[in-house]
C-alpha cells in the first residue's frame, strides 16, 4: 500500500501483476521470463527481418524484463553479427544487463528508444542500483534515470513495485528508496566470478553464525544441566 505524497514515506510492497499491493506481506519480488519464451519460440526460426521485428517487440512488450534467452538464440546473434543488424543487438545488450545512462553514452550508434522501451530501460535500471545499494537518493536515482520531475520519479519506483522488481520503501523526507529486496537481472560471464565470490562470502558468514548459534546451543544446554545437578544435590540435602 501507499500513504498520500504529503506524507513522510511511503511503504510500497511488491503484489502480483493484476492484483493490489499489499501491507501485510512483502514477497520476494522475481521477474518471470515465462513472457519471454513466446519470443525465444518464434526466434527459432526467425530471419533477417523477422528477427528484428521480435527484438522490438520483446523491447516493447510491458511484461519483458529479461532477455538473455533471446540474446543467446543463434539467429538473433546471427542477425547481430550483421551491419544491418549491429546497433539493435547493441540495444538488446543494453536492455539485459545496462542502465539507462549505459544507452545515453552510446545514443548515437543506437537505435532510437520508443516511449515504452524508455520506460523500461528506466525501470531496470532502478533494479541495478537496488542490487548494488539498499539506500538509494532520489538524487542519483534522478540522474541515472534522467528525471528533474519528483512525481515522475516516484511513478517510476511505484511502476516498479507493481511491476515486481522491487520491494521497498520511499522515504520522501530523507528523499531516498529504502530497498529491501529486488529482482535479479540477466547475468554476464564476467560476472560470474564477482557471484561466487559473493555466494562464497555469504556462505562463509552462514557458517560462521551457525558455529556461534551451536556454541550457544551447547551453553545453555550445559547450563542447564549443571542447574538440574544443582537442583537435584539441594533436594537431597534437604530429605536427609
Amino acid at each position: 500500500g501507499s500513504s498520500s505524497f504529503g506524507g513522510t514515506s511511503v511503504v510500497l510492497f511488491c503484489a502480483p501483476r493484476g492484483g493490489r499491493a499489499s501491507a501485510r506481506s512483502a514477497p520476494s519480488p522475481t521477474m518471470d521470463a515465462q513472457p519471454l519464451s513466446q519470443f525465444v519460440i518464434l526466434a527459432q526460426s526467425a530471419q533477417g527481418k523477422a528477427v528484428e521485428a521480435l527484438i522490438k517487440q520483446a523491447l516493447d512488450h510491458s511484461s519483458v524484463f529479461v532477455f538473455g534467452e533471446l540474446l543467446d538464440c543463434p539467429n538473433v546473434q546471427a542477425y547481430g553479427s550483421t551491419e544491418e543488424g549491429k546497433g539493435l543487438m547493441e540495444l538488446l545488450r543494453i536492455f539485459s544487463y545496462g542502465t539507462y545512462p549505459d544507452y545515453k553514452a552510446r545514443r548515437g550508434e543506437l537505435p532510437e528508444l520508443s516511449a515504452a522501451q524508455g520506460r523500461k530501460l528506466q525501470l531496470l535500471t532502478i533494479v541495478s542500483l537496488a542490487t548494488k545499494d539498499k539506500l538509494i537518493k532520489f538524487a542519483d536515482l534522478e540522474a541515472a534515470l534522467d528525471v528533474t520531475n519528483a512525481r515522475e520519479l516516484e511513478d517510476l519506483i511505484i511502476d516498479a513495485v507493481y511491476q515486481g522488481l522491487v520491494v521497498g520503501k520511499m522515504d520522501q523526507e530523507n528523499r531516498c528508496l529504502e530497498v529491501e529486496s529486488c529482482a535479479c537481472r540477466d547475468c554476464r560471464e564476467e560476472d560470474i566470478d564477482f557471484i561466487i565470490s559473493t555466494l562464497s562470502t555469504w556462505h562463509e558468514s552462514a557458517h560462521s553464525v551457525l558455529n556461534s548459534l551451536g556454541g550457544m546451543v551447547k551453553y545453555s544446554q550445559d547450563s542447564a544441566a549443571k542447574q538440574k545437578a544443582a537442583r537435584d544435590e539441594l533436594e537431597e540435602k534437604v530429605q536427609s
